[in-house]
């Protein structure tokens, strides 16, 4: 091989190395998407709350035996599956809401985020008709989410013991980070890829077709969307574009803001057209990964503004007991 040939890759391995090496990349992006999948499963337990048992339980819809034989059969495994006892399900399903809540609040470490990914497996496994593509993407991100450093920011407490710090350290965040990136990557490629071979989404009719499914009709909006056919070829052509060219764009700095904005409308869209809200919500927090620096930038003023909110509310609530202990 040629000597300049060998050069240069070794360069471009010690670059990548040295990135490895050097810091924790993305924390703040990563503890944002730990957060969002909390705050995701939160809402999973509490809008499922009132027909938990009929939902999860062992005498619900599934049932104990049924809830076995689809663990066995996919082989996997739920602990819901454990016992018969409906005092044992309450007690499960409640501590996974309580984790579920520790995880957005920030609290706990990485023992808690794994306990919340065996807890929240185990309820999708007790139903999985509740599943969908967003539920299993933040499952499988909960375990890349334990190599980083995901609590570093957006949390309600401080860190009192030292933090991590140090190669291994670096190396372990950064590589559930790549695992994530890879992941979300390789989902919209494939989804991508995928539409460019359907007949409806070539003649730019899908979205036409996907906006008058019963489970996403939005009286008012919808029909104003579909008598638009220019709004919805461009719409269908845009999906398809945006899906395929992101693995590309996101490959150049310059190119960052520019596929995370346009993946960020998208999902925005299905959240609202399609009532397809954490799914929407996860795979935004997957795309802002890309674009670290303006997570942090957005991290600051938010920390700033609720600062000088609790400021200006701690002064009032001080003048107006001055104010009463001199009357």
């Amino acid at each position: 091989m040629d000597p300049l040939v060998i050069r240069a890759l070794g360069c471009r391995v010690g670059v990548v190395a040295d990135w490895m090496v050097d810091a924790p990349r993305a924390t703040t992006a990563l503890s944002l998407l730990r957060t969002v999948i909390g705050v995701v499963s939160v809402a999973l337990y509490i809008r499922q709350y009132a027909w938990r048992s009929t939902f999860f339980g062992p005498d619900g819809v599934y049932g104990l035996d049924g809830i076995r034989e689809y663990t066995a059969r996919i082989g996997t495994w739920s602990i819901y599956a454990a016992s018969d006892s409906v005092v044992f399900f309450e007690i499960v399903f409640h501590i996974g809401l309580v984790v579920a809540l520790l995880v957005t609040l920030g609290v706990g470490g990485r023992p808690v985020l794994a306990a919340h990914y065996v807890l929240l497996w185990s309820l999708y496994m007790a139903n999985p008709a509740f599943m969908d593509g967003g539920d299993a993407l933040a499952a499988s991100a909960v375990l890349f989410l334990l190599l980083t450093r995901c609590y570093s920011a957006f949390t309600i407490v401080e860190r009192r013991r030292k933090r991590e710090t140090g190669p291994f350290a670096s190396v372990l965040n950064n590589t559930g980070l790549l695992f994530l990136v890879t992941q979300v990557t390789v989902v919209y490629l494939m989804a991508g890829l995928y539409k460019v071979q359907g007949e409806l989404w070539q003649d730019g009719t899908a979205l036409y077709y996907i906006l008058n499914v019963p489970e996403f009709f939005l009286p008012g909006i919808t029909p104003l969307l579909v008598q638009s056919d220019w709004l919805m070829v461009i719409g269908a052509y845009a999906t398809v574009l945006t899906s395929v060219f992101f693995p590309v764009l996101v490959f150049f700095r310059a190119g960052r803001p520019v596929a995370v904005t346009a993946m960020l409308t998208f999902h925005l869209a299905i959240a609202v057209l399609m009532g397809l809200t954490s799914f929407a919500l996860v795979m935004a927090a997957f795309d802002l990964l890309f674009v670290n620096a303006h997570v942090v930038s957005f991290h600051r003023r938010a920390r700033s503004l609720c600062g000088g909110a609790a400021a200006r509310l701690t002064a009032r609530l001080q003048k107006v007991g001055h104010g009463a202990e001199s009357a």
